[in-house]
């Protein structure tokens, strides 16, 4: 273990850079967990901001795929810039929308933006690395930035609406903040070199891109459709579980914010010690016990439990689910020809988005008649059927590429 934490303080200083810049976007994506209250309080219902949402899920699954040929065809440092671009404005115009319509324009600003970001970032971390072995590890390290600064950007969202000036609502000066972060993060990747040294000489070696690689291969295909089923369950449930608990238990806002917070916590924890796991020889154990326990978790939240256990198996939903996801998307994306990871990427969002649009809008639909039980219920079916996939379809692909066991 100690030898594993040694080693992320040896990874490149541009990683490590990278990593500070990543955690700035997760204060900013964690902040924004008032977003939801920001447009209740403008008097928006849930069926406005399931549209909204579906149509922002839906910009970015239109602009992802070539948005990761791009990337592929011009390098991952001058997407991340231009999409960054577009996620600051995004968030800028939210701060100022009255209307649902004005809402919708908002998320198509910033779905443009997250489209090209979402596209770049594991490719892009993955080519500052100088060895290949540091691959999966700075893979896993980004979610952990990210989740770990969403867990302060949860609290600061819900505790800075109450010290910051009222605009047209209370947390319109916060929407400014979150601005102001993804500006920050803009700004320090300018400073990043576009690759590694590794992976420039072995260009280098390479023949010269003269064409777009537009058509992905089988390998890609079947690990975006998995990927696909993620999209489903986090659009079924991460844009609402703060309405939800709210709703369903009338808690505050501080204390949703401190909930979500310490599960965020969890979770960097989970994608933080993935790496290690999978070195291990019991790694197909935590595996598996990972995935009984999402399942058990998800069904259990459909049913009328107290706020207590509810909360537990909230966070054991969270902490399962990521270290799960975290092993299989960073194999995955390991498993893939360096000329395709962009397209990867880029496709994974597409589809992921595609399907996250529809889950969001019934998603919506469904909380707004007051039923905050079987949205729970349906996404456990939906992970029955993605545990399914997995076993007899991704499982063996990787085996095939990877040459490992899983």
């Amino acid at each position: 273990m100690l030898g594993y934490l040694r080693s992320l303080v040896k990874l490149p200083p541009a990683v490590q850079f990278y990593l500070l810049s990543e955690m700035l976007f997760g204060v900013g994506i964690g902040m924004a967990v008032i977003l939801n209250f920001h447009y209740l309080e403008l008097g928006f219902d849930t069926s406005d901001i399931g549209l909204a949402v579906s149509v922002y899920t839906l910009t970015v699954a239109l602009l992802s795929y070539p948005a990761g040929m791009i990337t592929d065809r011009f390098g991952s440092k001058l997407t991340m810039i231009f999409g960054s671009l577009f996620v600051v404005l995004g968030y800028v115009l939210l701060a100022f929308i009255e209307t649902p319509l004005q809402l919708i324009l908002a998320q198509i600003v910033s779905g443009f933006g997250f489209s090209f970001v979402i596209a770049c970032e594991f490719p892009y971390i993955m080519n500052l690395c100088e060895k290949q072995e540091d691959e999966t590890t700075a893979y896993n390290l980004l979610v952990s930035a990210f989740t770990l600064a969403l867990a302060l950007g949860n609290i600061l969202g819900t505790k800075l609406p109450a010290i910051m000036p009222a605009g047209n609502t209370t947390y319109q000066s916060t929407i400014y903040l979150i601005a102001g972060s993804f500006l920050i993060m803009l700004i320090m990747r300018c400073f990043l070199p576009a690759k590694s040294k590794r992976v420039a000489i072995a260009e280098s070696s390479r023949p010269k891109k003269t064409s777009w690689k537009v058509i992905p291969s089988k390998q890609v295909m079947i690990y975006v459709l998995f990927a696909t089923t993620n999209g489903l369950i986090f659009s079924m449930l991460g844009p609402f579980e703060n309405v939800i608990l709210r709703e369903r238990f009338a808690l505050t806002d501080d204390t949703i914010g401190y909930m979500l917070a310490f599960n965020s916590f969890l979770l960097f924890l989970a994608s933080l010690f993935t790496p290690y796991i999978m070195k291990k020889s019991w790694r197909l154990i935590a595996l598996y016990s990972a995935y009984a326990l999402y399942l058990v978790s998800m069904l259990m939240m459909g049913f009328n439990v107290i706020v207590y256990a509810f909360y537990l198996f909230l966070l054991g939903k969270g902490f399962s689910a990521t270290l799960f996801n975290s092993f299989i998307d960073s194999s995955m994306m390991k498993a893939t020809h360096d000329d395709e990871r962009g397209l990867h990427s880029g496709l994974r969002n597409l589809f992921r988005s595609g399907a996250g649009a529809i889950a969001s809008a019934f998603a919506g639909y469904l909380l707004l008649g007051g039923d905050y039980n079987s949205i729970y219920f349906i996404t456990f079916l939906i992970i029955v059927a993605q545990a399914l996939l997995y076993v007899f379809v991704v499982r063996h692909q990787l085996r095939q590429d990877l040459n490992e066991k899983f």
